[in-house]
């Protein structure tokens, strides 16, 4: 029936669309924020002041409870709080993470927890398949090379030809000023500099000034070998972590590229693997636990900046199937999706959109059709979770 009391607690796109909903509908919508609860005072816990919050609102009277702040940890303050007070109240939260949910769900027997990425992400993998009749209206503008290329570094080189130099100075000097032969003055040049000292060859006999360029000889190519050595070592190991990163040139066709892994992106991921999808993810932070994981499931991972033209060049986005990309922020998904674009106009392009009008404008001014909100696909799913009488 319409006209139930329900509170919504919450803040953000999601919590939004939930008020909009029951308003529709008909409810009598309480509103509470984490902000307008939160105690102004370092002496008073967070949950006394959702106790004192409750106490202004007629909890037996609720029909249901929409717990949809974009923090889990917020939410999770104020389902504890409900659960002290209203065992038998119909709860429905949004929690991102999953872990906790079977333990308070066997605490709350009405409480039904929901997870937005989970519910919206089958819609976003199903994207792929939605049929698309539009023809660009805008030749795209080539993109930008990067703005700082990276440069060669040229000192092992540099350090090479100068150790060289050394030693055929050296081979030169003992053959002229002691009279060894060429064969011979190369032997001697390279026991000393290896620092192996066989004595069969020895400046015991020699002149002061042949001493004095042995040991300079001993001591600059000391220097030059260790430093070789040294920025070799240095090289091989940034090359490894470079190849662990997956910053490399990727021959991949027909694959399909996701830009962010966030709560969002790993449910996609997920999805596009299980429906055996050759899956490239771009993500900016090497620390996300869950990229082992999605490797592990087939995924290539390339740790990197989405927006810039070398990791879009690295990835194959002119031989991709698709892109998306759904990052945590409008303007970047809009940026990606315009610069792959750039090397690939027919791509298809699926991009998260947070704003509405935003939505509107990219289908109608930059022809980018595929934009999806998280928040707006799992509004009505979430709302449903309590089902209504009559």
């Amino acid at each position: 029936m319409t006209g139930r009391p329900v509170l919504i607690f919450g803040a953000g796109h999601l919590a939004v669309r939930i008020r909009k909903l029951a308003t529709a509908n008909g409810d009598a919508v309480t509103s509470l924020t984490h902000a307008t609860i939160h105690p102004g005072h370092a002496e008073s816990s967070a949950m006394d002041a959702i106790g004192r919050a409750l106490r202004d609102v007629d909890v037996d009277a609720l029909s249901a409870v929409f717990l949809v702040d974009d923090r889990d940890e917020h939410n999770l303050e104020m389902l504890l709080a409900l659960i002290s007070t209203a065992s038998t109240l119909p709860i429905v939260a949004s929690l991102f993470n999953e872990n906790v949910a079977p333990h308070l769900q066997a605490a709350h027997p009405n409480l039904r927890i929901l997870n937005p990425a989970k519910l919206a992400a089958a819609a976003f993998v199903e994207a792929l398949d939605t049929p698309l009749t539009r023809t660009l209206r805008y030749v795209p503008a080539p993109m930008a090379e990067d703005p700082a290329p990276r440069r060669v570094d040229r000192t092992i080189p540099r350090l090479l030809a100068g150790f060289v130099a050394l030693v055929a100075t050296a081979v030169a000097y003992f053959h002229l000023a002691d009279g060894l032969g060429w064969l011979d003055a190369l032997y001697f040049v390279v026991v000393t500099t290896a620092t192996v000292g066989y004595g069969d060859i020895n400046l015991l006999n020699a002149s002061a000034f042949s001493k004095i360029v042995g040991i300079a000889l001993i001591l600059a190519s000391t220097c030059f070998i260790w430093m070789i050595f040294s920025l070799t070592v240095d090289r091989i190991i940034k090359r490894q972590e470079q190849m662990a990163l997956g910053r490399k040139r990727y021959d991949l066709r027909d694959h399909v590229i996701l830009c962010g892994l966030g709560r969002l992106g790993y449910f996609i991921a997920e999805g596009l693997l299980r429906r055996g999808e050759q899956v490239m993810i771009i993500e900016a932070n090497e620390s996300l636990s869950t990229l082992d994981h999605l490797r592990s499931m087939g995924a290539t991972v390339y740790v990197g900046d989405a927006r810039l033209a070398r990791v879009l060049r690295d990835v194959g986005v002119t031989r991709a199937k698709a892109l998306f990309s759904v990052i945590n922020n409008d303007f970047v998904n809009l940026e990606v999706g315009l610069n792959a674009r750039s090397f690939a106009p027919g791509l298809r392009l699926i991009v998260r959109v947070f704003d509405d009008s935003m939505s509107r404008l990219m289908k109608d001014h930059l022809d980018i059709h595929l934009t999806l909100s998280m928040s707006a696909i799992a509004d009505q799913l979430i709302f449903d979770a309590v089902p209504r009488e009559g």
